[in-house]
């Protein structure tokens, strides 16, 4: 699903770095026209790439999100899950954000709290076995300094955070 998704978007990368590089080479040569012209190029591969992504991004959260938004909790009642799964960290901000400011809605004006899951993973598709998964690092920070919420870690790769 996520490489099918992803595609497109991979597809403008690889145009978009041939333009800069053609460019970087004529701007060498001393071809300042031609380095300018392969230039607006690559931007323009690198905005189709963006799009792409967007795209790719909802298309992956949808799939992922569609059935699975409530799941029991034999204490509480409901948890709402929100699966990040295969979101860039800038991608999944945006979803979460958005998400949890719907719910902070919903549990002001019914009174009631909101426990609310957040899957991020452990990071065992991250790419590179050095590479240290960047979403959970990056969901628990904006948790903490942008909506100053506290986070359990029931398991690893999921957060439980109570909104009200």
């Amino acid at each position: 699903m996520y490489s099918d998704l992803r595609e497109e978007a991979r597809d403008h990368a690889r145009v978009r770095n041939a333009y800069f590089e053609q460019a970087r080479q004529a701007y060498v040569s001393g071809n300042k026209a031609l380095a300018k012209e392969l230039s607006a190029k690559g931007q323009w591969h690198n905005g189709l790439m963006k799009a792409a992504h967007r795209k790719a991004g909802e298309a992956i959260y949808h799939q992922r999100n569609v059935g699975t938004t409530h799941i029991p909790n034999l204490i509480q009642g409901e948890d709402r899950l929100i699966d990040l799964h295969g979101l860039h960290v800038n991608e999944a901000i945006h979803v979460l954000k958005n998400e949890l400011a719907g719910l902070r809605n919903k549990a002001r004006s019914i009174g009631q709290r909101q426990q609310v899951l957040i899957c991020v993973g452990t990071g065992h598709h991250t790419k590179g076995s050095r590479t240290p998964a960047r979403l959970p690092a990056a969901v628990e920070r904006y948790l903490l300094e942008d909506e100053h919420l506290d986070y359990t870690e029931p398991q690893p790769g999921m957060l439980r955070v109570s909104i009200y």
